[in-house]
């Protein structure tokens, strides 16, 4: 597991979002779905790294509760793209103050469905380091998330591995080691997890290939 921690049984996984919305002082002017799709997202990924499937979603809200309903619709258009139905959803919005920038939270509960082996597998990264507004301009460089979910599914993925804000490189020492790279910016932010580590069976590489739309780079052994 990356962040993911195991509770009873259960895959607990959480990403938050801020400064990113539609009040007049976020940093980044998206609509409010677009902001929950990709804190889903995340979240979602973290629990597919832990061989989980989501059963339960919980919000904090800190940018009205005139917006839970919009930060719903981006949670589902995550699963959707997944063919999967949207866990029931509860949590908490904060109604006693306004805050001057969007703010909100998502945790997900899960429960372990799969394992991968990665023995005699090759590793590639999906997609490319992206944060802020260079998010939303570049849609295509993004690891897709119904193209990940369908590859661990079928076995041609055996693992993924997200990226964020402490670059690939860092994540490729956790996924894999000290002893890999590969030729891409390992340093810049990541963002919302849109460069993903896949490790990938010898055998179906070319498959995978050709099921992947977003940029992909291989992750190489040093010599």
């Amino acid at each position: 597991m990356r962040n993911a921690i195991e509770v009873n049984g259960l895959i607990v996984t959480i990403d938050n979002s801020g400064c990113i919305g539609t009040k007049e002082h976020d940093l980044v002017k998206v609509p409010n779905e677009i902001t929950a799709y990709f804190t889903a997202r995340t979240a979602i990924l973290e629990q597919l790294c832990a061989g989980a499937i989501p059963v339960q979603l919980l919000m904090a809200n800190f940018s009205g509760d005139n917006v839970w309903n919009e930060y719903a619709e981006g949670f589902k258009k995550a699963f959707n793209e997944m063919a999967l139905n949207m866990p029931p959803l509860t949590g908490s919005s904060e109604t006693n103050f306004s805050a001057l920038q969007s703010a909100v939270s998502l945790t997900i509960i899960g429960e372990k469905q799969f394992s991968g082996d990665r023995t005699n597998c090759l590793y590639y990264i999906v997609g490319e380091p992206l944060v802020g507004n260079d998010v939303v301009e570049n849609l295509d460089k993004i690891a897709n998330l119904k193209e990940l979910f369908e590859g661990l599914q079928s076995g041609i993925i055996e693992a993924i591995w997200p990226t964020g804000s402490k670059g690939i490189g860092t994540e490729i020492k956790r996924f894999i080691g000290e002893e890999y790279s590969a030729a891409i910016n390992l340093e810049a932010s990541a963002g919302p997890s849109c460069a993903v580590l896949v490790a990938v069976k010898k055998e179906y590489e070319e498959t995978f290939k050709k099921n992947m739309t977003a940029p992909l780079t291989e992750i190489v052994e040093m010599n």
